[in-house]
């Protein structure tokens, strides 16, 4: 018995072994607008930077929606190498808070999702009226997401989490079954 129950448990941290790195997913490294920034103008475009070649998903890459509950249009979505970049429409862009979704393709295949806010302190200007400095739209187009913006993006729990819970279980029980056995008389 002992044979068997140390072969059982070699075989699982193998298997664990060979699976854990190979599920690794991106993640969010920066966004432009960042993850809280507040903006005198709106943003034409929206880029993520992760920590991993992606692609784009099979449904929308970015999503935003402003304070009002409605959507500014995004357009133009691209994925090259490790940054997703999208065009919007500035114009209907309002003030107050923006919440962006977004949704990518790690390298493994797996779709990864988060989400992050930033706030407008001003709206969208109409194309007949004049057109916000540049100086303030370069000044918002440079900023970088602060280390504690990652934490609200999530995959979910990697496999090797639940591939450990489940050694564990398995070990528990083939303890717990051995020790309930009686003892063999000969």
């Amino acid at each position: 018995m002992t044979r068997y129950f140390s072969a059982l448990v070699l075989a699982l941290l193998t298997a664990t072994a060979f699976v854990v790195p190979a599920q690794a997913h991106a993640e969010l490294k920066s966004s432009n607008p960042a993850s809280g920034a507040t903006l005198d103008a709106p943003p034409k475009t929206v880029e993520l930077v992760f920590s991993e070649s992606i692609s784009l998903p099979d449904g929308d890459a970015i999503t935003i929606t402003g304070a009002d509950g409605t959507k500014v249009p995004v357009t133009q979505a691209n994925a090259v190498d490790s940054t997703i970049t999208a065009t919007i429409d500035a114009s209907a862009a309002k003030s107050g808070v923006h919440t962006v979704d977004w949704a990518a393709k790690s390298a493994d295949g797996d779709t990864v999702t988060g989400k992050f806010t930033f706030t407008m302190t001003v709206a969208a200007q109409t194309s007949s009226s004049a057109a916000a400095p540049t100086t303030t739209t370069t000044s918002a187009a440079t900023s970088t997401a602060p280390p504690a913006a990652a934490a609200e993006e999530s995959g979910g729990v990697p496999i090797w989490v639940w591939l450990l819970v489940a050694l564990v279980v398995v070990v528990g029980v083939i303890l717990l079954v051995r020790r309930r056995k009686p003892a063999e008389t000969p």
